[in-house]
């Protein structure tokens, strides 16, 4: 085992990224290459990604530690993976890796459950390069395998062109640092005689003072980089061929902040099943001339973007083994249920079956042009009727704030209209008063256009399972199938994140993976690459004034709320949701108090909302128009949370309270809310208006 000065390397890298504030570079994934402006070549070649799966090591196998070990160990893994991209060869382009294999790099991995074992062979049996310089660089990343700047430019594209001007540099050097940025995990590692010298990335960008554009900050990924010096990796010089093992460990090197912007907190091992960025790039120097080759990038693009990197699966079936059918991406096995059922140990689902509000989005009269400023804000607020208001205290750690009467000072509400080809989500949240933090207010918009009543028959709700240590990991099954809103890619929709105009997500559940050390399944959560690729095309509208945001996301029904027609073939032909039919929805709106969450949704109670599309809203576009009321007025209903029985929607209602027999224990008038504290726990029957139709309610 060879390790370096821990203490001098951090040191290094501590002094130079710590010296300003860094800033998080705003990433989003791309199924192609986009069009720039001024850049040619990249839509009309979109980048193919090599896939590599990494198969685990028989249980007798054990880590190289010599030549012989090493060899056995690369005869086992079959094909080996050419590093053989030219990309910087000024030296001249030595590769010749044929039957007489004189120059050139090559690898293969395995991995142990706990290890990623890179192997690496160069050969130089003639000496044609400088003996000194031969090494590697090892870009890996654990997260986001697909994100990518989408005024993206290469550094061999600019950096080297003078005639780019300040302004476009901004990107070059947004990208430049291999595209990796430490907080996601990962980075550029630099393997040399056996030491792992550096281990490090884009730490964000940073403004400077004597420019007009931002900067690249590099540092080092402390973490990981102290897991590799600690690490037994393996390097030999034999006849010109160097052989050479690096280990980076799933929980340490491959590892990656529960947090992103507290680096020194918790940290998520890479799993067994899951998918990271990788590539490899073979470093020499022949006359102080460098040649240099990537496996995956093209050019020096692997410097710019992880767009260029290969993919990489680390599978739980052991080499020598038949592939295990869990390690298959499986979808959740859902159906429709008219109301919740009940569940062994778990009280109070199928006392209180869940009434999903319903909403009628009419169409747009033939007049009217989409929202474009503040008066067309306003305009079409006007036309479209009542407002949804987005009530339902879910995470109010910084306090419930909502308080839409007349004064109207905190809370968000929802419109919403269409035109036959698009689905227009009005928006509007008030804080008049500042009482949150001006950054922190955002929106989440859940769609799915297909099965909107599906739901998990075992089901166990995040906000009921999750925070009970008491279940069992066999009790996790369900909710680790569900959390992820329980909306799947392949059935189209998923989770859209609505911050300052821009859409910055669109994602949900891609089904279940069964861990191989584990004895259930977890949910994996990605990208509706077609969805976002269209919400990154549409017009949104977003305004700021006097402490009011309006705001309009617009989702096309043959893009962003379409749904493949082959659920397991995500990227083929889509079905678009025509108007007559109905989606499950909900919006939530979020923000921070002195960083504390105040999170509210229209229709979920709690955290459901995030545990199933059975808490979802139904909303159906119609086919009809109204120049009056664009919507229907939704059923009225109540639910009790924390002790207070709120009413859904928070128009006010006279309120009726009695015991499951028949007694009247409260009665309110004219109220959206009322306390329930006092009351004893047990069943009760809630009366709306003097209605004969009651509501189920539990008090706990």
């Amino acid at each position: 085992m060879r390790k370096f000065s821990l203490l001098f390397i951090l040191t290094v890298f501590t002094f130079w990224s710590y010296a300003q504030t860094i800033h998080g570079v705003s990433w989003v994934n791309w199924p192609a290459e986009p069009d720039y402006p001024d850049v040619t070549g990249y839509a009309s070649q979109p980048y193919n990604n090599p896939e590599v799966t990494v198969f685990k090591a028989p249980s007798s196998w054990t880590p190289v530690s010599d030549v012989a070990s090493f060899d056995a160990t690369w005869d086992l893994l079959g094909e080996e993976n050419l590093v053989a991209n030219p990309t910087n060869v000024d030296g001249g382009d030595l590769f010749d890796l044929d039957g007489d294999a004189t120059f050139g790099a090559s690898w293969k991995a395995v991995h142990d459950g706990a290890n990623f074992y890179l192997l690496l062979k160069y050969f130089d049996t003639n000496g044609l390069a400088d003996a000194t310089s031969r090494k590697f660089e090892i870009m890996a990343q654990p997260t986001s395998p697909l994100r990518h700047e989408p005024t993206f430019a290469a550094a061999s594209d600019s950096t080297a062109d003078k005639t780019f001007s300040e302004k476009d540099l901004v990107v070059a050097y947004q990208n430049m640092a291999y595209a990796r940025s430490v907080e996601l995990g990962g980075g550029k590692a630099v393997f040399d005689n056996g030491f792992v010298t550096e281990y490090a990335g884009s730490m964000g960008v940073t403004k400077r003072d004597f420019k007009d554009y931002y900067e690249g900050n590099w540092g080092a990924n402390e973490a990981g980089l102290e897991a590799m010096l600690d690490a037994d990796h393996f390097w030999d010089e034999t006849d010109g061929v160097i052989r050479a093992v690096l280990v980076m460990s799933l929980d340490g090197a491959l590892s990656y902040p529960k947090d992103p912007s507290n680096l020194a907190g918790e940290r998520n091992a890479l799993k067994v099943g899951e998918t990271f960025a990788f590539d490899v790039k073979s470093c020499a120097k022949k006359d102080d001339a460098n040649v240099e080759y990537f496996w995956s990038a093209d050019k020096n693009n692997g410097y710019a973007s992880n767009y260029y990197s290969g993919h990489l699966t680390l599978s739980p079936t052991a080499i020598g083994e038949e592939p295990a059918a869990d390690f298959i991406i499986h979808g959740v096995s859902w159906v429709n249920w008219p109301a919740e059922p009940d569940y062994p140990d778990v009280t109070g689902y199928a006392s209180q079956p869940y009434n999903n509000p319903e909403v009628t989005v009419f169409k747009a009269p033939s007049s009217w042009t989409p929202v474009s400023d503040v008066a067309s804000f306003d305009a079409t607020w006007d036309l479209l009727g009542e407002e949804n208001l987005v009530a339902n205290p879910t995470n109010v750690d910084g306090g419930d704030l909502f308080d839409l009467d007349g004064d109207a000072t905190f809370g968000a509400s929802w419109k919403a209209v269409h035109d036959g080809a698009n689905f227009y989500l009005l928006l509007k949240y008030f804080d008049t008063n500042g009482l949150a933090d001006a950054t922190s207010r955002k929106f989440e918009i859940m769609a799915q256009p297909t099965s909107p009543l599906r739901h998990e028959p075992t089901f166990a709700a995040a906000s009921d399972s999750t925070a009970d240590k008491t279940f069992s990991e066999k009790d996790l099954v369900v909710a680790y199938q569900n959390m992820a809103y329980a909306r799947s890619v392949e059935l189209g929709g998923g989770k859209a994140v609505f911050d300052n105009g821009f859409v910055t997500e669109y994602a949900g559940s891609m089904g279940v993976t069964k861990r191989d050390f584990k004895d259930y399944y977890e949910g994996n959560w990605g990208a509706n690459e077609a969805g976002l690729e269209a919400m990154l095309d549409a017009d949104h509208f977003w305004d700021e004034t006097d402490g009011v945001i309006r705001a309009v996301l617009v989702m096309s029904l043959d893009g962003a709320l379409s749904y493949p027609k082959d659920p397991s073939n995500l990227a083929g032909e889509r079905n678009a949701l025509k108007v007559g039919e109905t989606f499950a929805f909900d919006v939530k709106s979020c923000a921070k108090k002195d960083d504390a969450n105040v999170e509210y949704f229209w229709s979920a109670d709690k955290n459901n909302g995030y545990a199933s599309n059975y808490y979802s809203g139904l909303l159906t576009l119609d086919f009809g128009t109204s120049t009056n009321s664009l919507k229907t007025p939704p059923k009225t209903n109540v639910y009790v949370h924390d002790g207070i029985l709120y009413v859904r929607g928070g128009q006010p209602v006279d309120l009726e309270i009695y015991s499951v027999l028949g007694v009247r224990m409260k009665t309110a008038k004219n109220v959206n809310k009322l306390s329930i504290q006092e009351m004893q726990k047990g069943i009760y029957l809630v009366r709306v208006n003097k209605e004969l139709k009651t509501t189920k309610i539990v008090k706990y």
